[in-house]
């Protein structure tokens, strides 16, 4: 079967290349191996980063600023459909996040808040945190916060965004088995099926380490940040934020059900290192505690999963600033978005490098004769995890 663009990974960077390669009138199918968005879009916390948490880091992070700053107002664009793709089926579950400085954390306070205005003065946020009134506090953070400030940036379910981007190209995305997939002289077969694309997209996040090493890519494109994320359960206050400490974001936490908590940050690369589950959620409820004094955690459960960020493989292995994009070998193109909010700008510079190679859009097979089986959306992390009560 001749097409002209496939694509491999169901996440959210493989389904924006989809719909942006379908827009534009290519023949493109996605292939997916488990369910989408497993893996790392489901597990985000959600967040539309707009810039403003990278603008507090020690290291001053201007290039990835400047790389996001504009996606907020992008992202808001198409929940409203007045911007392609249309994500109007994508519940928001905030509109803002909160930069909290908590108790007993003022040289905290000396560090991170005398650099923001500068970045505003140079226009590296395009949503510069704006202090907020004790008395509009979130509930949670009026017993444990000695600052509060709003940043526009968007919290969004990420199941709802994959089920609003398949819903749009579902005849095009198929369920395969890694088993049966095979690269041949340009060709990829898939059991009996064989396909041959023009172009190739690896946008499977971890997945593209196996996906370049079957199509005899040797070179080694990927390193993997892990994270050991933290989830509560129980009568919790909503709250979208990020708790600053020593210019770092201590701990993120969004609410992405009632009375749930997902918690990340730089706890969670702290715990990745931790083998033993039961000692990393004690270490885990201890942080929150400590900087959310003011909330009694005693009703609640706690649950822990393991994450995995894939990002472009850098030469000190530091964590890229944006997206990474290259042609890896004749018709492959390797695709890694670092952070969700960058997918629409990881979509938009694949679609670009690939249409060199594929000129305009031409007439090819009918993808729907393929007859295959379409995956689900991935379940939540809470709704598969074992909970503990919090002691």
């Amino acid at each position: 079967m001749r097409l002209e663009v496939l694509i491999f990974g169901g996440g959210v960077a493989g389904l924006w290349c989809l719909d942006r390669f379908r827009r534009a009138g290519y023949s493109a199918l996605l292939l997916e191996s488990q369910a989408l968005g497993c893996g790392q879009t489901i597990q985000a916390q959600g967040i539309i980063h707009g810039g403003g948490k990278y603008a507090l880091r020690g290291v001053r992070d201007f290039a990835a600023v400047r790389a996001i700053k504009e996606m907020p107002g992008f992202w808001r664009r198409c929940f409203a459909g007045s911007e392609e793709p249309n994500l109007a089926g994508t519940q928001l579950l905030s509109e803002s996040c909160y930069l909290w400085l908590p108790r007993g954390s003022t040289m905290a306070k000396v560090q991170s808040w005398g650099f923001v205005p500068v970045l505003a003065k140079t226009g590296l946020l395009a949503t510069p945190p704006v202090k907020v009134a004790a008395d509009s506090w979130p509930p949670a953070l009026r017993d444990s916060a000695v600052a509060v400030y709003a940043l526009a940036e968007p919290v969004i379910s990420t199941g709802t965004l994959l089920q609003a981007l398949s819903r749009r190209q579902h005849n095009n995305i198929v369920l395969y088995e890694p088993a049966t997939l095979r690269f041949d002289s340009g060709d990829v077969e898939v059991g009996a099926t064989r396909l041959a694309p023009a172009t190739m997209v690896f946008a499977a996040g971890a997945g593209n380490a196996e996906l370049l090493r079957k199509a005899g890519i040797q070179q080694d494109l990927m390193q993997r940040r892990p994270l050991g994320m933290i989830l509560l359960s129980g009568k919790l206050p909503e709250l979208h934020g990020h708790c600053i400490v020593g210019g770092k974001t201590q701990l993120t936490i969004t609410t992405p059900a009632p009375g749930i908590w997902q918690v990340g940050g730089e706890i969670a690369e702290r715990l990745a290192d931790v083998d033993d589950p039961a000692q990393a959620r004690r270490i885990g409820l201890r942080e929150i505690r400590r900087w959310l004094p003011g909330l009694d955690f005693a009703d609640c459960a706690i649950a822990m999963y393991r994450a995995v960020r894939a990002e472009a493989r850098t030469a000190d292995q530091r964590r890229p600033s944006g997206v990474h994009v290259s042609r890896v070998a004749p018709k492959i193109i390797a695709a890694w978005p670092t952070k969700l909010t960058m997918a629409p700008v990881l979509a938009e510079e694949v679609f670009q490098l690939a249409r060199e190679e594929l000129g305009e859009p031409s007439p090819c097979d009918e993808i729907a004769a393929l007859k295959w089986s379409a995956p689900n959306v991935a379940r939540y992390p809470w709704e598969e995890c074992e909970w503990h009560r919090a002691d």
